[in-house]
């Protein structure tokens, strides 16, 4: 697996009729706690209901066919002692979670001893390690997050997502809407000047290969990778980039078993490049929001280091993620926490 370890920000407000509605109305409300407990005390519960699922079991999605859990073994769990945790002066908790696919069947075997395998029923799912930043202000209505993930296909992201929503549907909450968000610091990195240089498609096909060929006829299965540029006249602004979507993404690539529109194909990139600030940058499609979004990959950030199977180093991101919230991301989602006051 060739890792690009990346990172996502999201939002979401708790969805009450009562628009005003705290972390804290949820708490008393909805998880028993005493209203005249301390924020830190409220914030706490908040957390440990948060973690009650994944420490007791799995948070299952049977559609995505993915878990989030937590394995409670030192023995198994190399990353046990990074465990979420609070930080209940800036009502955050973080920390690393272990999720991942299950739902097909497979071998797990040994490179040392071959003869030393046995079978990875669909109940087995394989779990890898992920990063989660999770802010749940006590006396404010609007929750945030960050998770790492290291590819398209070694993520939890949708499941996490998925998993905010539910756990914050109860009682007379309706389900939130969570939505992506990107910080006001990276925005402003491409926005000023940035041309579009390219749509890149990329996506595996199942398909048959018409031929007399028996080695062709073999193939079932292959790699599609569409790479798309402008002219080299053109000057096309990145803002422009949604619009265009909406058109080249309805082309379709077509096979005997089916066809799927470039729009849905399982990466999809943009770049951009702004030649007064002599920088580049890469946007991912979002297919459930249909939108692009800046992507946060972490390769080139010299605060962070990384193990030798590529994946980032928790204890760097952790010192990364803290920072970049406090002094990037809580000044822009909590306006009223920076407003100044005149006499």
């Amino acid at each position: 697996m060739s890792y690009n370890p990346k990172l996502e920000f999201f939002t979401f407000p708790l969805n009450h009729k009562e628009k005003d509605k705290t972390f804290r109305d949820f708490a008393i409300e909805c998880l028993d706690v005493d209203k005249t407990k301390t924020d830190q005390e409220v914030f706490k519960a908040c957390f440990e209901y948060f973690m009650s699922i994944p420490e007791s079991g799995f948070a299952e999605n049977d559609r995505l066919k993915k878990v989030l859990t937590w394995i409670n073994n030192k023995d198994v769990n190399i990353h046990y002692d990074k465990k979420p945790s609070l930080f209940s002066s800036e009502n955050v908790f973080a920390g690393v979670i272990t999720g991942g696919k299950y739902g097909e069947d497979g071998i797990l075997s040994n490179m040392e001893d071959k003869n030393q395998c046995q079978v990875l029923g669909r109940k087995k799912p394989v779990l890898k390690y992920f990063y989660i930043f999770v802010y749940l202000p006590i006396n404010h209505n609007e929750g945030f997050f960050m998770i790492h993930s290291n590819s398209h296909e070694e993520t939890i992201t949708n499941i996490f997502r998925d998993y905010i929503a539910t756990v914050f549907t109860k009682g007379e909450y309706k389900r939130p809407i969570v939505s992506k968000f990107c910080p006001k610091k990276f925005q402003d990195e491409f926005k000023n000047g940035a041309l579009l240089t390219s749509f890149n498609f990329k996506t595996t096909f199942l398909d048959t290969i018409p031929s007399d060929d028996p080695i062709l006829q073999e193939i079932d299965k292959f790699d599609i990778n569409i790479t798309i540029t402008p002219s080299k006249k053109a000057q096309i602004p990145w803002n422009a980039a949604e619009k265009l979507m909406s058109i080249i993404g309805k082309h379709q690539f077509k096979g005997d078993k089916g066809s799927k529109e470039l729009e849905d194909f399982d990466k999809v990139r943009m770049k951009t490049h702004n030649e007064g600030a002599k920088s580049s940058k890469s946007f991912s499609w979002d297919t459930k929001d249909k939108e692009f979004t800046p992507v946060v990959y972490l390769e080139g950030l010299t605060d962070i280091k990384y193990y030798t199977d590529g994946t980032p180093d928790f204890d760097t991101l952790k010192t990364y993620t803290m920072s970049l919230f406090n002094n990037e991301i809580l000044p822009e989602i909590r306006k009223d926490l920076y407003v100044k006051k005149f006499d």
